[in-house]
């Protein structure tokens, strides 16, 4: 017997945080919208321009875990599900769909109305052409979360059905995150790679509310409306993606009028633009925490001692005050502490740098003629978040107690080639959305996985990732998922130091923008959005 999508979200979702992954709390200006996720409301249409921290890599949003890309590809495609701004998993191109009693099939019902950009229907050939291709490619970010997928059956040209080789409640969550955008067939099966296609070069075509118009590197991204969008036309015409760096000159831009939204508002400035009333500031929180991650291939950082020293030199206290203003909350935490899946008991060491040289001691490390137990450790890091400053004050801290550390500070398209794909660092650090489900922890733990940069393996915690994917009852996957971060806080492959939290800044004349959301529309989509 089937069941409909919504009592299968139950089992599905249940990664519920104690609090919304995004919350206008802070909101100092009332959004005072009417959207009813329909399309319906007319407005005036108008261009709103919304800040990237840089260049795309290229223009696919299935090959590469591409953040300045991301919110351009959440407008140009659609996914089979998307995430609300409350992370909760709701109908994209799916209008709904159902697992088999078994767990082992899981279909999906297509939306008859959806189109590609080009004009041509978007069909579950194209579902099952994007996803077998991930699965098949190790270089996609889904690929490794894509290996239960045995076959995906295309029962009619709207039903699109994936037979597993093994149960996962997850897999609804997991196709709506990073990396499962649905690609159009007949531009991609061409017998090229799809680094290699003109889609990905030059010019995407996808199925969302607005299309691409015009790249210019180093300037903006250029979107219009598509009027043919199978959820309702666009507000606005035009969405012009401008490429700040500078967290400080997109407020600038801001309050000049040039720039409709940004990112990240500096905390030395939220007093002072709380005060503008042509501004809005809304607190994003999200389970996306800064993390120090070990490259265990790197011999310098393999040995654990070496790792629980480093560990007992974090002072997050000190770090979320100097760096964030207290905004970003602490984590002890292997897994956000927000979560019903977090294990608040078995948690990171706190700051003791008297301890952290006892454990080098203990180890067998001796002081060189320069006070240095531990030589020629760097920390990979890129100029966002406060990464630079978290990395300084977490280095300064080890060369106390005789641990040299050195800082690198990269752009992020050149942080993410050495990180990501060539695997060439000892320590790098980075924030990282996991969620909405705490399965997305095998994205950094199981053996192989993509997003597995620090090369962990451990055999058990595979294990438990199985066991705890295919349960259905909370509190049962609760206690595999404990006992992975009480392996985790053992075996240290990466480090938990602050939750993802920051005011993010827009014109007070936008509303219903992708904060106001919830249960809505997707949590980087302006489909909605209009301006008063």
């Amino acid at each position: 017997m089937k069941k409909h999508f919504a009592v299968l979200l139950s089992l599905v979702m249940l990664f519920l945080l104690a609090v919304g992954c995004s919350s206008n709390t802070g909101s100092t200006t009332n959004n005072g919208g009417d959207a009813t996720g329909d399309g319906s409301e007319t407005t005036g249409g108008g261009t709103a321009i919304l800040q990237a921290y840089g260049d795309p890599m290229n223009f696919c949003p299935d090959i590469s875990s591409d953040d300045n890309f991301y919110l351009a590809a959440q407008n140009i495609y659609s996914r089979l599900t998307k995430l609300d701004a409350n992370c909760n998993v709701i109908p994209d191109l799916a209008d709904s769909w159902e697992y088999s009693d078994d767990g082992m099939t899981l279909t999906f019902h297509l939306n008859e109305d959806a189109t590609w950009h080009d004009g041509e229907p978007v069909t579950a050939e194209d579902v099952k052409y994007t996803f077998e291709y991930i699965r098949d490619h190790d270089t996609c970010v889904l690929s490794s979360n894509l290996a239960i997928v045995d076959e995906i059956e295309v029962a009619d040209d709207h039903t699109a059905v994936f037979h597993l080789n093994k149960a996962d409640m997850s897999l609804v969550a997991t196709l709506s995150w990073y990396g499962c955008f649905v690609l159009p067939e007949h531009i991609y099966n061409n017998g090229q790679d799809w680094s290699e296609n003109e889609a990905t070069t030059t010019h995407p075509i996808g199925s969302g509310p607005f299309k691409f118009s015009e790249y210019n590197q180093g300037q903006n991204m250029i979107l219009e409306a598509n009027p043919d969008y199978f959820r309702g036309a666009p507000k606005l015409e035009r969405l012009i993606i401008s490429i700040i760096p500078d967290d400080t000159t997109a407020m600038q831009s801001l309050t000049n009028g040039e720039l409709d939204w940004a990112i990240n508002t500096p905390v030395n400035m939220v007093e002072q633009l709380s005060a503008n009333e042509d501004v809005r500031l809304d607190v994003n929180q999200l389970p996306s925490p800064t993390r120090l991650v070990f490259n265990l291939e790197n011999e310098l950082v393999s040995d654990l001692a070496v790792r629980q020293a480093i560990a007992m030199c974090i002072d997050r206290e000190d770090i979320s005050e100097k760096v964030t203003n207290g905004i970003r909350p602490v984590e002890y935490s292997a897994y956000p502490s927000v979560s019903w899946a977090a294990n608040t008991e078995d948690t990171y060491p706190a700051l003791d740098l008297e301890a952290a040289e006892q454990v080098l001691i203990d180890a067998g490390y001796t002081k060189d003629a320069d006070g240095y137990y531990v030589r020629g450790l760097s920390i990979l890091t890129f100029d966002s978040d406060g990464n630079p400053d978290v990395a300084r004050l977490i280095a300064a801290n080890c060369e106390s107690i005789g641990i040299e550390m050195d800082i690198e500070v990269l752009e992020y398209n050149a942080w993410s080639q050495r990180v990501e794909l060539d695997r060439d660092y000892v320590i790098e650090l980075q924030g990282g959305f996991v969620g909405p489900d705490p399965a997305a922890m095998q994205n950094l733990l199981r053996t192989d996985a993509y997003s597995n940069v620090s090369g962990y393996s451990n055999t058990r915690v595979d294990e438990l990732l199985d066991l705890a994917a295919a349960e259905s009852d909370q509190d049962i996957r609760k206690e595999h998922y404990h006992e992975i971060q009480q392996i985790v806080v053992q075996d240290l492959p990466y480090i938990n130091i602050m939750e993802y939290a920051v005011y993010e800044a827009s014109s007070a004349s936008l509303h219903d923008i992708p904060m106001d959301g919830a249960d809505q529309w997707g949590w980087a989509e302006w489909t909605y959005a209009y301006f008063e």
